[in-house]
């Protein structure tokens, strides 16, 4: 888990205020990819692409198996996407069946697995392309 905060400014110019106009600068956007910080952190997976591991979980008499990135680019990319959630399920909380779209949005949002995996085919059709 990370433990520190993702800092991707210069430290020089990495001020407090700075930081924290940084981290509410993506209040309103609509999916957590579209987070200034997701998309520069989706872009650098899209040209270096984090390594991978198969997950298995059992449970009863079944289980499952998929496979994730893992590292800490996928770390802070998850806890974007979870700070979103929490700000649309606060909303939703708040303001009731009227925010209920946005959180229904982020539930059916890419995981930090399918967003870098689609990056990646981006990247690649654009490479293809140009």
């Amino acid at each position: 888990m990370a433990t520190a905060p993702l800092i991707i400014m210069d430290p020089v110019v990495a001020s407090p205020a700075m930081i924290t106009a940084a981290a509410h600068a993506n209040d309103n956007v609509s999916c957590w990819i579209d987070d200034a910080r997701a998309k520069l952190l989706l872009a650098s997976c899209a040209a270096d692409m984090p390594k991978g591991e198969w997950k298995k979980e059992r449970f009863g008499w079944g289980g499952g198996q998929w496979f994730e990135y893992v590292g800490y680019r996928v770390e802070a990319l998850e806890q974007i996407r979870m700070e979103h959630g929490q700000r649309v399920l606060d909303a939703y909380h708040a303001q009731g069946a009227e925010a209920y779209p946005a959180f229904n949005a982020w539930c059916h949002a890419p995981s930090a697995t399918a967003a870098i995996d689609a990056a990646a085919d981006v990247a690649l059709h654009q490479k293809m392309e140009g």
